[in-house]
């Protein structure tokens, strides 16, 4: 598989998931620091299944949220992940039922005023550069 030339080993979707107009989702997996806790609800597509109906499953899972995808806003390649190169799908999705979990398989899911965000796990690239590019077009559209 490739993606503008560059190949890959699999897809994966990441999601910024804002449960209100100034907040966003993260979960807190093992391996974080006080310094870096979080991650964004992210993980490798099953074999077959396409990286939208991936993104909607991981936000269940990890979270305990159900959403609606409003866009893909950036796609990229990501050497070096523990699985391989990923080829990464960011969206953006808005909250639409369910709750926070607690106690989900990688921490507890909690909501972070956009003014206060944690920082990613440094080992997560890939969530990095998706918030990243999330926060740039937030504030071109500001």
């Amino acid at each position: 598989m490739d993606f503008e030339g560059t190949a890959f080993d699999y897809h994966g979707a990441l999601v910024v998931v804002e449960s209100s107009d100034s907040e966003i989702v993260f979960i807190h997996p093992r391996g974080g620091t006080p310094d870096a806790p979080a991650s964004l609800p992210s993980d490798p597509c099953q074999p077959g299944e396409d990286p939208e109906t991936a993104a909607v499953r991981i936000v269940r899972e990890k979270t305990g949220l159900d959403i609606t995808l409003l866009r893909e806003f950036v796609t990229f390649v990501q050497e070096g992940t523990p699985t391989g190169t990923m080829c990464a799908h960011g969206y953006v999705a808005h909250v639409r039922g369910g709750e926070l979990l607690e106690h989900g398989p990688e921490g507890p899911a909690k909501a972070y005023a956009i003014d206060n965000l944690p920082s990613i796990v440094p080992v997560r690239v890939a969530n990095q550069r998706t918030l990243d590019a999330y926060l740039r077009q937030r504030s071109d559209f500001a």
